[in-house]
């Protein structure tokens, strides 16, 4: 008869704890016994602000959930979205064998001491990658096209015609998009921009040149795809190595007629230098998704210029990826526990760990 083992979850006003528990219970059954839920964060302006800094700063300087430290000694599993895992909470689990959080990045989880401590992590890959492609190209043609300025303008009482790009404000046609890292979402907007005409340039160091020329695609290096560039759109993990990606030097080489769509992570550009470009002109305009700091201060830069389309980072957040991803998570448990493959570990050397083999096998029986 198989061990079932205790497990905590924790939404929160994104994806709520009981969003979890149903999936839980939907795959997971078999191997779950006491199930403890809750919210870590579940006020949405919170939150915005306290998953922002754990991704900028790390899982450590946050404070480990109530109800980890009351209900966490005994637990054998940890799934949430953007809860802290830190180093804190794995000293309160001491018998944690399991962490997965349904999104794609894992910077809200101290992996590396996960893996020494002999604890599997998983993450969801894809969950919003439909959404957020989606919303890639729809700001890129809010932005070139002023969507956005003319709505605004007819709420406020005037019939807008003029704009910064007047006179070169493009049809998307015939134009070369750079698409700076080609995961999920970055193939999603290549395939999406098939129908459009235009020419697809991939920048992906990681990816190889055969799968970009399979998708119909032309692999470049950095420097090609920013100056040929009609539209730039970035869709690259953010990582120590990839912060400020894209910088003064990156927008001198762009054309003063291109734009740049930003729906990944802030920290792949820098802001300083954006904010430059765009109030000298040295680029058409920007479309943005993600900030340095959200909500964005009210005194920002961005907002007195007049060659930026600015969205409340939403264009991950449809029903869809919301409803599937705890689904997806669980899903993929799942497998592991019963000994077929899993799509989303981040750390697979723990599989070969003594302790953690030992607790599956008792999983498993």
């Amino acid at each position: 008869m198989t061990k079932k083992f205790k497990t905590i979850l924790l939404g929160d006003a994104m994806i709520p704890g009981k969003d979890f528990e149903s999936a839980c219970k939907k795959y997971l059954s078999d191997f779950v016994g006491e199930i403890v839920v809750g919210d870590w964060e579940p006020d949405w302006n919170n939150l915005q602000y306290r998953r922002l800094e754990v991704e900028k700063h790390g899982p450590e300087i946050e404070i480990v959930d109530k109800l980890i430290v009351e209900h966490g000694n005994d637990a054998s599993m940890l799934l949430g979205l953007f809860v802290p895992v830190s180093s804190k909470v794995f000293d309160l689990m001491p018998n944690l064998k399991i962490v997965g959080v349904s999104r794609a990045g894992v910077e809200n989880v101290n992996v590396k001491e996960a893996t020494s401590r002999g604890i599997l992590v998983f993450n969801v890959e894809g969950r919003n990658a439909e959404a957020v492609s989606d919303f890639a190209v729809g700001l890129m043609l809010a932005e070139c096209r002023n969507i956005a300025r003319a709505h605004y303008s007819i709420k406020n009482g005037k019939w807008r015609k003029e704009f910064s790009n007047s006179d070169w404000v493009p049809e998307l046609k015939g134009k070369n998009v750079g698409i700076i890292g080609f995961g999920y979402i970055g193939r999603l907007v290549a395939k999406k921009l098939m129908g459009f005409d235009v020419n697809r340039m991939v920048y992906d160091p990681f990816i190889s040149e055969d799968i970009i020329r399979e998708a119909g695609c032309i692999p470049v290096d950095k420097e090609t795809l920013f100056k040929e560039s009609d539209f730039i759109t970035i869709h690259a993990r953010l990582s120590e190595d990839s912060k400020n990606l894209v910088g003064e030097k990156e927008f001198e080489m762009m054309k003063p007629t291109a734009y740049i769509i930003n729906t990944g992570r802030a920290g792949l550009v820098n802001e300083k230098a954006l904010i430059k470009a765009l109030k000298e002109k040295k680029i058409a305009g920007a479309g943005l998704d993600v900030f340095w700091t959200e909500p964005i201060p009210q005194d920002s830069e961005f907002l007195q210029l007049d060659n930026v389309t600015l969205t409340t980072h939403i264009a991950g957040t449809t029903k869809e990826a919301l409803t599937r991803s705890p689904e997806l998570l669980m899903e993929d448990i799942c497998k592991l526990l019963r000994n077929e493959k899993p799509r989303f570990i981040i750390n697979g050397e723990v599989l070969e760990n003594d302790e953690f083999k030992k607790w599956l096998e008792e999983v498993r029986k």
